[in-house]
């Protein structure tokens, strides 16, 4: 099966510290950042965004393909950018979690292949999946994706005159940013976009929860509600979510809450909504905490160093940050 070559096209040659930019596409905006190293450590070398049309590209599916092409064409032209790793839309995939027999790799693909219709719709020869070992467990969180998706993806971004080194989900790469590197911790991270919202469950740095809702930053001012109203929309997903981990986690529990995208930062009514939450379901024995997530955490930057891009902005950059984080960094 060819599917590790979609997600892991070309390893990187081995003398190159940072040999590709992280390129996020996302139904707003395609965003690149691309990071350079010496001997004081990582540092943001280029980065921009290209913003879309409306309608370009909605819940994943691309709708104007000559559009995106521009857009990602005009980006990495600007930027001067020649290789990527890319984001794959988090409403595209699947995920599951399944017990795997060994450590061994090959065993584990074998194992998954055999229950991939088990837990998605779709054959061995139609999808294309990477998987992550769960820390302190022996199981196994797959992630899945229609080859036809993954693609049209490939087949746009080098037509656009760049190279793909590989593919990863949106929400693997917004976690490598913002879920401190290591940690044991489960995270939920909420990642705010102008009119979706990506609600992610993180255990010891691996995804084993998605959801998107139709609710985001510019939305929850343009339905003619107030703004209580809304949030508490938001409120209620993450609180079924919550209700949800509670009954299928296995027996662990989220510990914090990580808010990123750009609406994360407006007026605070976000956090001050779910810091109340989490005050409702937190005992003295295990508190949940709610934080504006620091997207830079894991790029080892000098303690002197001053990123180029200013920290609300940041936020909107969590995907293509962590994309283009090196892979033994």
């Amino acid at each position: 099966m060819a599917s590790q070559k979609f997600f892991k096209l070309f390893p990187p040659p081995k003398f190159l510290d940072v040999p590709y930019a992280g390129l996020d596409i996302c139904d707003d905006a395609v965003r690149c950042v691309e990071y350079s190293r010496s001997s004081r450590g990582l540092s943001i070398h280029r980065y921009g965004t290209k913003f879309l049309s409306p309608g370009t590209i909605e819940g994943g599916d691309v709708k104007n393909v000559p559009a995106l092409k521009e857009a990602i064409s005009i980006l990495v032209g600007k930027l001067g950018i020649h290789t990527v790793r890319a984001s794959l839309p988090e409403e595209k995939m699947y995920l599951f979690q399944t017990e795997v027999p060994s450590t061994d790799e090959k065993e584990i693909r074998q194992n998954i292949e055999f229950k991939l219709e088990e837990n998605v719709p779709l054959s061995p020869a139609e999808s294309v999946f990477f998987f992550s070992l769960i820390p302190g467990t022996s199981m196994a969180s797959v992630s899945v994706a229609p080859k036809s998706v993954v693609v049209s993806y490939l087949e746009m971004i080098k037509s656009s005159g760049v190279s793909v080194v590989s593919f990863e989900i949106q929400a693997k790469a917004i976690a490598r940013s913002l879920v401190p590197r290591g940690t044991a911790e489960n995270y939920m991270i909420i990642y705010i976009m102008n009119f979706k919202t990506g609600i992610y469950v993180i255990c010891g740095g691996v995804v084993c929860f998605t959801s998107t809702i139709p609710w985001g930053h510019k939305s929850r001012y343009n339905n003619g509600s107030n703004i209580e109203t809304n949030i508490a929309e938001l409120r209620k997903h993450v609180e079924q979510v919550f209700g949800y981990w509670g009954e299928h986690g296995r027996g662990t529990v989220i510990r914090r809450i990580a808010l990123a995208g750009h609406g994360a930062m407006t007026n605070g009514v976000v956090s001050r909504s779910l810091i109340e939450f989490t005050e409702s379901i937190s005992t003295p024995e295990s508190k949940v905490l709610v934080e504006i997530g620091r997207v830079w955490q894991n790029a080892d930057f000098s303690e002197k160093y001053i990123p180029l891009i200013p920290y609300d902005d940041s936020l909107d950059y969590a995907a293509s940050a962590g994309l283009a984080l090196p892979d033994n960094n």
